[in-house]
């Protein structure tokens, strides 16, 4: 069992100091099987910032799930039984960045936030700056345990020089599935009408492929029998750098391949990079042009029935009332097809640029093990939704007319399916250009050292601390 660290405990120190002020200190030996719901925080009032941001429902939530909802319900159940266990109270203080908040009231040496949540992107800079604590040296959670606080690679961008300042609510329903990016929407009214092959069949069989990806968009475009307007095959949310970015590693690419000499290569600059690259580029300026709509295209164009599949990111599925889910009927998802160079049909891969719902402790907190012993106890599964099974048959019930897209949406955030890819350092520059650029061996020579420039600077020192635990993390 854990060790606790609380006031319970705070005679044993006196009275350990007292009897060896003459002699070398002595680290106490607490007792693993103490009863944590002894533990009384005497009615102590713990803060907890949370962000308001496009993925949050905002102030009015429970631990980020909308209010008087089933899990909003559950959510405030945890929080009320929490309270009572360890006889506290825990207040949830919005602001517009709770990271930012907290950088700021550390570099003043005040205290505002006990534990906070927030968007990674926001807490990337301040990492380095010593605002969180090092959760590998807390003692009432298990930093390494997967099952409860996410994979490792959904959590490395909160890891740093050695540290791991992240957590995720991973039993927590639908609190890892929000962050990936790279996925394709597809309205399947269309399919149907068109009598056409369904891309969630052809994934299925181990056929989602580029070359039925290319067949695609090549015939899914039509005339609408409803609206008399063109419907493009495919349009884009983000822009169709994305297509650069991902297509890569969907042929076989690992972002980055850390060699025994401590060098590494990246994925991007690879002959499989460069086969990923000019086949995105016969699509979007080749025969198919005419085909995919990237100038003025947007969720809203999607669900409005301009095009029959559009690229999108995980947040845009089901995370709030302006989410496909809430307002289209039927509609499908699958990930970005497999190239030549893949090692299997369904060797497909995500990206993120945040983990959304990031969890960590401000070093200004009053007590961070208490803090660590909080939210430890917020975050453990809601009941009835012990297992992933459990939660895969709910999304099931109320947000998909197909079961396959309910498990691909919980499928996606397993290692293996996803890297961290940084944006906020102007990571994703080369494959904007690369979406207007029509000589892409010149554009890729030109991004090469800046990459790498950047990539030694910020993620290197993440990718360092990952291989330093491997060994511990564990599910």
């Amino acid at each position: 069992m854990k060790r606790v660290f609380s006031l319970l405990f705070a005679s044993i120190f006196i009275c350990l100091i007292v009897s060896c002020s003459a002699a070398d200190e002595i680290v106490p030996e607490y007792d693993n099987d103490i009863d944590s719901s002894a533990i009384d925080l005497r009615g102590q009032t713990l803060v907890m910032g949370m962000v308001k941001d496009y993925f949050f429902e905002g102030s009015d939530s429970t631990l980020t799930f909308i209010s008087n909802t089933e899990f909003g319900d559950l959510a405030a159940k945890r929080i009320k039984d929490v309270e009572t266990k360890y006889n506290c109270k825990i207040n949830f203080d919005y602001v517009n960045r709770s990271g930012e908040t907290a950088y700021f009231s550390v570099a003043s040496g005040s205290y505002i936030f006990d534990m906070l949540q927030e968007e990674s992107y926001w807490l990337l800079n301040y990492l380095p700056s010593g605002t969180f604590v090092n959760l590998v040296g807390v003692d009432n959670l298990d930093v390494f345990d997967e099952t409860k606080w996410g994979n490792r690679y959904l959590r490395m961008s909160t890891m740093y020089d050695g540290a791991i300042y992240g957590l995720l609510p991973a039993q927590h329903p639908l609190r890892l599935s929000n962050s990936p990016s790279n996925l394709i929407a597809i309205n399947e009214k269309y399919i149907s009408d068109l009598v056409t092959t369904d891309p969630r069949d052809y994934f299925e069989n181990g056929e989602w492929n580029w070359d039925t990806f290319g067949n695609a968009i090549e015939s899914y475009a039509h005339t609408s029998s409803t609206t008399n307007e063109f419907v493009y095959s495919l349009g884009s949310c983000f822009g169709y750098g994305r297509m650069f970015m991902i297509m890569p590693m969907c042929n076989g690419c690992d972002f980055i391949t850390m060699n025994d000499n401590d060098t590494y290569q990246l994925g991007y600059f690879t002959q499989n990079a460069m086969d990923a690259y000019n086949q995105v580029a016969e699509w979007l300026f080749g025969a198919t042009a005419g085909n995919i709509n990237n100038e003025t295209f947007g969720l809203d164009q999607f669900i409005d029935g301009q095009s029959v599949m559009t690229l999108i990111d995980a947040y845009q599925i089901l995370s709030s009332s302006e989410s496909i889910a809430y307002r289209m009927d039927n509609f499908g998802i699958v990930p970005f097809p497999c190239g030549p160079g893949s090692k299997s049909p369904y060797d497909y891969t995500t990206s993120y640029e945040s983990a959304d719902f990031t969890l960590a402790i401000p070093i200004t907190a009053k007590d961070p093990e208490i803090s660590a012993l909080v939210l430890d106890a917020l975050y453990e599964p809601f009941e009835g939704y012990e297992t992933e099974e459990k939660i895969t048959d709910y999304i099931i019930r109320n947000y998909f007319e197909d079961e396959r897209d309910a498990r691909l949406f919980m499928d996606i955030t397993k290692l293996g399916h996803n890297y961290y890819h940084d944006h906020m350092h102007g990571m994703t520059e080369m494959f904007t250009q690369l979406a207007n650029n029509v000589s892409i061996a010149k554009c890729v020579e030109s991004y090469e050292n800046r990459m790498y420039t950047i990539v030694d600077k910020y993620v290197i020192p993440e990718y360092n601390t990952l291989r330093e635990y491997e060994a511990y993390f564990h599910e």
